[in-house]
């Protein structure tokens, strides 16, 4: 007859090993990394040096965490905050003295005194795009500087440092305003949202979105979009629009120029008309997801014009649609067209004032 009790006590002692194994492995451990009684010095002092070793690691790896996945978060609030607090801030005789002649909008007086660089204030209804403009002396100026002047990797809204902010409330045709794509979602971080890989959901992002405000220090003013442009800035990848160089029209021919390559790029169609003498409000910002260096998204609108609805009616909203064939660099065409050419216009070209329709255009236009 089997010994079923010896069976038990061999499988028990089996298990008594088995931890008693692992708890000696868990000691080897403990003892290879921490001082221990019997260790030479020499093992205490190579134990001490890679402990401090490990420590002064983890310090630095959350250091580096802590530098690019929380410090952005906190400027970014701390920034809002200030400026929001700026913004509620009632402006006193002296600050409103200090404005340029003419400055009509004395709203603004807390934000000029702060920094004279201040030109405007950009809002879209709806969105975290609600910030002062700046304009340096350069287009690198404020890459990397705040509002207050200090060094931040989020950066300012500028306006392109050519563009003109006369006190008659003159502009320069085509205001160009900059502005970083961050992860800290603020300043034109959501302005791609009008141009996502997922083109019907930006389409409806445009519908909610389709206006803009852009003041100045002498006058208020919206903007109806027209163009929502993915732009190749390499040559090395094909055609390059180089719109940040429009600033002004010397002619019609320049005019056209400019509209018809913007509807010619834009990934939609709004209906908006457009005649020589119109002013345009452009926003730029980098661009991540099609995979090449250098992209931007750029959303361009017209100032809408005096005795004009600021809105769209529903029926205009409705009416948005995308464009069947968007004029794009040559890679891009490769890796999202299959090497397909461009194949024409779909726009109406009566949204031009006086542009003639030729065998660019590829369809009847509609409204």
């Amino acid at each position: 007859m089997p010994d079923y009790k010896s069976v038990v006590v061999s499988t028990a002692d089996k298990k008594k090993k088995k931890k008693k194994k692992k708890e000696n492995a868990a000691l080897a451990i403990v003892k290879g990394l921490i001082p221990w009684k019997g260790d030479s010095v020499g093992e205490i002092i190579r134990k001490i040096v890679f402990l401090v070793s490990i420590v002064a690691l983890c310090v630095v790896v959350l250091i580096i965490i802590d530098k690019y996945m929380f410090e952005p978060e906190r400027q970014r609030k701390e920034y809002q905050s200030s400026i929001l607090q700026l913004g509620n801030h009632e402006p006193t005789a002296e600050e409103i003295a200090e404005l340029p002649e003419k400055a009509i909008n004395t709203e603004y007086a807390p934000f000029y005194a702060i920094n004279n660089d201040f030109v405007g204030w950009l809002s879209i209804k709806g969105i975290n795009v609600n910030y002062p403009v700046v304009q340096g002396e350069n287009n690198t100026e404020y890459l990397e500087k705040d509002f207050y002047g200090n060094y931040s990797k989020n950066g300012t809204i500028f306006a392109d440092y050519e563009n003109e902010f006369k006190n008659t409330g003159e502009t320069s045709a085509n205001t160009i305003l900059y502005g970083h794509n961050l992860r800290t979602e603020n300043f034109f971080a959501e302005i791609t949202e009008y141009r996502r890989v997922n083109l019907d959901e930006s389409l409806e992002f445009l519908k909610e979105h389709p206006v803009i405000e852009f003041n100045t220090l002498y006058e208020k003013a919206k903007y109806k979009i027209f163009s929502v442009m993915l732009i190749n800035t390499r040559e090395e990848y094909g055609d390059v629009f180089n719109y940040p160089a429009i600033l002004n029209f010397a002619n019609r021919d320049e005019f056209n120029y400019f509209t018809s390559e913007c509807l010619d790029r834009s990934e939609f169609f709004t209906g908006v008309d457009m005649k020589y003498g119109d002013k345009f409000l452009t926003l730029s910002t980098c661009e991540f997801e099609v995979g090449l260096y250098d992209m931007r998204i750029v959303v361009v609108a017209r100032k809408v014009r005096d005795g004009e609805s600021d809105s769209f009616t529903d029926k205009q909203i409705k009416s948005f649609k995308r464009n069947p064939d968007t004029k794009q660099c040559r890679t891009i065409r490769e890796l999202y067209y299959y090497g397909k050419e461009w194949s024409g216009r779909y726009w109406n070209p009566a949204w031009i004032e006086g542009f003639k329709k030729d065998s660019s255009f590829k369809t009847e236009s509609s409204d």
